[in-house]
């Protein structure tokens, strides 16, 4: 009896078990239909490609592997039509070996629908760029290109497999091209006790390597110790520029800057320091304290991550140091890193040129742990200076706006600021002034005129379309 029920509620257990998996494959059939049914309505794009049949499957798996991965549907034509196609065996298994025999192998998963189309899911590649026989492809909106030779180094830089600063320059000439000063003021300058001859210490600070017994130095060794190191990296000098106003107009003062990185460094906030206002306060015991519009500390942080941090194989241009009537600004070539995004710094230490990075820690110019950002935002806080700005395309670019006195006010945004440096040039505007200055709509631009006049910085003069704004 006892065995007779329970084989009854096994096989009852049984047929559920049957009926609840035939459910669900029911629901997947139809979940993948609709999926499929959407994915054709929208057509080809970044990540789907349609084929009708198996063809040219190697281009693909390569182009989606270097770029963001990507799903390629086979059974579908070029308008979006389904065809359906047969896919056996021997084929799903030609598919992965077609896959498994790129360089490097790509990962890849299969889906099969019942329509006859047959998904294939290629990854995003971990260890790009991939390459097939027919060579390098990326996967560009609905298309699959062929990348040219620059657009291979681009992958090859962007995914940091390839540093600038690591690389042989072979047409430096050791010693004719090498300055021993340079050694020995950067020797002295990192508290360095070394008593061997150059090329040992110049090997050991990873910046030389003998070959065949002849010296060759990296480009990191060619950008601080060669006599001219803008003879071998063209672009590696930065250009300083004073305006008179607020645009890139009207030069007061210009000086191009050469040499080695630390000489960059220093020449530069030389520069700075004698264009930008500075006041005096003095203490109990009557020692003076000079205070600059924008903090040193800021200053030559920005300086420094320039240096270290810019692309040196965007050869088109060097670093520029702008200073306006009512801000400064820093810019070097290169965005940010692949994976990096502008909400990271502060938090995160990525290096573009290590070896540079490295030299820089030695002199201290650095701390290496990814603080830099912090120590700006703080020394402009302390010294009453409105958060700086910081965009990041094919250039990096970091805005710093002039310190603000407390009897003036603590808070200003920064296009608060910028609209007040604009008043105290002119003494006077007009809402439109305004409006055009800050490039915003007449209604914002009134907003911030009224912030100014709450923060009691400027007075209203007039009424109707004769009304000013005048520095208080």
């Amino acid at each position: 009896m006892y065995l007779r029920r329970n084989c009854t509620e096994n096989a009852t257990q049984n047929v559920l078990t049957n009926i609840q998996n035939f459910s669900i494959d029911i629901l997947m059939n139809t979940f993948k239909k609709k999926n499929l049914m959407l994915i054709v309505s929208e057509g080809e794009g970044q990540r789907i490609e349609f084929k009708e049949k198996l063809s040219r499957l190697n281009r693909e798996f390569v182009a989606f592997a270097n770029a963001a991965g990507g799903s390629i549907f086979v059974g579908i034509d070029d308008k979006g039509k389904i065809k359906g196609n047969q896919i056996s065996n021997k084929d799903i298994s030609e598919i992965y070996n077609i896959a498994r025999n790129c360089d490097p192998s790509i990962n890849i998963e299969t889906l099969k629908y019942n329509e006859n189309v047959f998904e294939i899911i290629v990854q995003e590649g971990v260890d790009k760029p991939y390459r097939c026989k027919e060579g390098f492809f990326l996967r560009v909106g609905p298309n699959t290109q062929k990348l040219k030779r620059d657009e291979i180094r681009d992958i090859i830089i962007a995914e940091g497999r390839f540093h600038f600063d690591e690389v042989l320059n072979k047409h430096f000439q050791f010693p004719q091209d090498f300055d021993r000063k340079r050694l020995n003021d950067y020797i002295n300058l990192a508290d360095i006790r070394f008593n061997g001859i150059s090329e040992d210490i110049l090997c050991s600070m990873n910046v030389a390597e003998k070959i065949k017994g002849k010296l060759y130095l990296n480009q990191a060794g060619v950008l601080f110790f060669a006599k001219i190191p803008q003879q071998f990296i063209k672009e590696s000098y930065i250009s300083c520029i004073r305006y008179q106003g607020y645009e890139r107009f009207g030069i007061i003062d210009r000086q191009e800057i050469y040499g080695d990185l630390i000489v960059l460094i220093e020449d530069a906030l030389k520069f700075i320091k004698r264009n930008i206002k500075v006041k005096y306060s003095f203490d109990e015991k009557a020692q003076r304290r000079e205070i600059y519009e924008y903090p040193i500390i800021a200053v030559r942080e920005a300086v420094t991550n320039a240096v270290m941090h810019r692309d040196y194989y965007y050869d088109a241009s060097h670093i520029y140091i702008h200073v306006f009537a009512d801000r400064l600004e820093i810019e070097n070539p290169g965005g940010l890193l692949h994976g990096l995004k502008i909400e990271d710094l502060g938090n995160r230490s990525v290096r573009r040129n290590r070896t540079i990075a490295d030299l820089l820690f030695r002199a201290k110019y650095i701390e290496r742990i990814g603080s830099g950002i912090q120590r700006m935002r703080r020394a402009l806080e302390l010294n009453n200076n409105p958060p700086m700005e910081i965009t990041a395309t094919n250039f990096f670019v970091v805005k710093l706006y002039p310190r603000v006195d407390k009897e003036e006010s603590l808070h200003l945004t920064p296009r608060q600021n910028h609209l007040f440096q604009f008043i105290k040039g002119k003494g006077r505007i007009t809402k439109r002034e305004a409006s055009l200055w800050l490039k915003v709509s007449d209604d914002t631009a009134l907003r911030e005129i009224k912030a100014l006049l709450e923060k009691d910085l400027i007075i209203k003069s007039g009424t109707g379309k004769s009304t000013v704004y005048i520095l208080k």
